[in-house]
């Protein structure tokens, strides 16, 4: 199901809000910010979903949320934000704080790699997604 003419992307992106913050993912446990970062590939992973959630400390863990309906939703989003003449993004940054309830998304289309999640980059992906103040 892709989004028709009605959705646009601060709609898509509230519905994907509303999704993570429904998720145990995201609501259970105590957190500072969150970070989700959809990353899309070639071949055989079309899509992969990596969340971490960020103590006030400084700390992180991973907190992967398990909502089957935000796969689609996200796609429907790459769809509603394709630029004419470019490739879709190939990553996806989105934020959460905590306190405020702002949600930012940033979109990676020139270099969506440096979003690659591996365990030689797990540490440093994971600093740079942090939400900042």
């Amino acid at each position: 199901m892709h989004a028709g003419p009605a959705l646009d992307r601060n709609e898509l992106i509230a519905r994907i809000g509303r999704l993570l913050v429904a998720d145990p993912a995201v609501s259970d446990g105590e957190w500072h910010g969150y970070a989700l970062i959809v990353r899309y590939g070639d071949g055989a992973i079309a899509r992969r979903m990596t969340g971490f959630r960020y103590a006030a400390d400084g700390g992180h863990e991973g907190a992967t949320p398990s909502n089957d309906a935000l796969g689609p939703a996200f796609d429907d989003l790459r769809d509603a934000t394709r630029i004419p003449g470019k490739e879709p993004w190939g990553a996806c940054v989105l934020r959460l704080w905590r306190d405020s309830g702002r949600m930012a998304a940033e979109f990676e289309y020139d270099t969506p790699e440096q979003w690659e999640i591996t365990p030689a980059t797990l540490a440093e992906v994971a600093g740079r997604a942090r939400p900042g103040e």
